[in-house]
């Protein structure tokens, strides 16, 4: 049984500890997560701290996003893997941790022509991609910043196209963050490719799942994340088991779920989560979710 706790709020969310000590704050100059993201956790650690294994100091994600449970726990993981597919979300992880100075300079830049310069979002977001990795990471996380809710959403041609967000002073540049994100990620694997295909965990390691949801939005990508890509996941998450490692996903309440990961090596938790972005009304507000472990 998990913990039972009140809903947390986005701030609480990232104070929360694990099972062993929930709401243990976190030590301060902990990093927090530097990039907004559709679907993040941010609204639901307190709930998945509760299903938590007992340890889990070697962490693969394979789906980071935004990264807010890797964030969460940081604290509890001493060698970690972090992945996913989208090569420009991959880049500015990259550029976090290796070229920090740099990526705030170009963030200020960006921070002081937003506010000065009408129309700039659309210049830099219909603009010629840059070349340069620090301003490509840089432009990246501009828009992340000032668009639409923080979607990241892409056309068939792979061409981002979010809509400028109504917001009266983003936060371009946490300058203070980024470099706590970049003590972080200096020890961690990041890498780009498909889940099964960037990580290799062993017999204890602990494996945390966010793909894009079943039914909903999977615009991440320009060929989105169907019916075939989830029951791929399954096999891997499978594969993982066999060979020792603790497995939790995250997923839409679905029949189709609910078929994958039936079986006893399954346990299938319902839990509810706010969601604030769909184009179905009835997708919107606090939506059942499933958070599936191999383990009890």
């Amino acid at each position: 049984m998990p913990h039972q706790t009140d809903l947390f709020s986005e701030e609480d969310a990232f104070r929360s500890s694990d099972k062993r000590g929930l709401g243990e704050p976190l030590p301060e100059g902990k990093a927090l997560p530097f990039v907004k993201w559709a679907g993040g956790k941010r609204s639901i650690i307190g709930k998945i701290s509760g299903y938590l294994p007992p340890n889990i100091e070697t962490y693969h994600e394979p789906f980071v996003g935004g990264g807010a449970v890797f964030f969460a726990f940081q604290h509890l993981i001493k060698i970690a893997t972090l992945a996913d597919l989208n090569e420009e979300l991959i880049l500015a992880y990259d550029i976090v941790a290796n070229d920090t100075e740099n990526l705030i300079k170009a963030l200020l830049i960006h921070e002081s022509k937003h506010g000065t310069e009408d129309g700039y979002y659309l210049k830099i977001r219909d603009g010629e991609e840059p070349g340069n990795p620090v301003d490509r990471a840089s432009r990246f996380l501009y828009l992340n910043k000032t668009c639409y809710n923080g979607l990241y959403r892409v056309n068939k041609s792979g061409k981002f196209n979010v809509p400028e967000g109504k917001y009266t002073n983003p936060k371009i540049c946490d300058e203070v963050n980024l470099r706590n994100v970049s003590d972080v990620l200096k020890k961690v694997k990041i890498k780009i490719g498909q889940f099964d295909k960037t990580i290799s965990p062993q017999k204890g390691d602990f494996v945390y799942c966010d793909p894009p949801y079943d039914g909903t939005f999977s615009g991440y990508q320009s060929d989105g994340f169907g019916d075939a890509d989830q029951k791929r996941l399954k096999e891997a998450v499978d594969a993982w088991t066999e060979q020792g490692a603790l497995v939790m996903v995250s997923n839409s309440d679905t029949e189709l779920i609910r078929e994958l990961y039936k079986g006893h090596r399954y346990h299938v938790h319902s839990i509810t989560a706010q969601r604030n972005i769909s184009s179905n009304g009835k997708t919107r507000g606090q939506i059942p979710e499933v958070l599936i472990t191999t383990y009890e």
